[in-house]
């Protein structure tokens, strides 16, 4: 009988596959993600090239996994626009215009809390939920004129188990987004 209901716990631990990215203004979940608004209204001259901007509050800029955020991000961004037959940079500082056409995205970093999926695997629910708060202002990157922007709030339940998404899901269901709104201008 002990060991019936220690499996039963196991599979409720480790079952399910589930993040709350309902909270965000495009999307009711994180997997698979779908535009439910209309397009932010990206011209068709600029969703052949993306360049992505990062900053955020001075505490999350400041934290020691920044980077392994950003590059998470670059990651995943580069392997959308590569799938996706655009062009992808990225720009450090302030995000500015350049005179080119193109997209750019100043992605503005309220609060973060990066968790690895091997971190996951590894210590399950003990290593937390992972989150991200950001807002993504789409701007036209040969004037700098604001196109329209999203509110992104991921976050992960511990109720979802080992499987629940990650910061890496995470991300990944935010540049589907992003990359959806560059395909519905194309």
């Amino acid at each position: 009988m002990k060991r019936i209901v220690f499996a039963g716990v196991i599979i409720l631990a480790a079952g399910g596959c589930a993040s709350n990215g309902g909270r965000d203004s495009t999307a009711s979940q994180l997997a698979p993600p779908v535009l439910v608004e209309a397009p932010v209204g990206i011209p068709a001259a600029s969703a052949k090239h993306l360049v992505l901007n990062m900053t955020g509050a001075s505490i999350v800029t400041s934290a020691k996994d920044w980077p392994k955020f950003q590059k998470e991000w670059r990651d995943n961004f580069a392997e959308y626009a590569k799938a996706d037959g655009v062009t992808f940079d990225v720009q450090d500082g302030e995000g500015h215009a350049t005179g080119q056409p193109g997209t750019l995205l100043k992605v503005y970093v309220n609060d973060y809390r990066f968790v690895g999926i091997g971190s996951r695997v590894m210590f399950g629910v003990m290593t937390g939920n992972a989150y991200v708060d950001a807002k993504a202002t789409f701007c036209d990157l040969n004037d700098g004129k604001e196109i329209g922007e999203r509110v992104y709030n991921t976050s992960s339940t511990a109720w979802a188990g080992i499987f629940a998404k990650m910061t890496p899901g995470q991300i990944d269901a935010i540049g589907h987004q992003v990359f959806a709104e560059l395909e519905s201008a194309k």
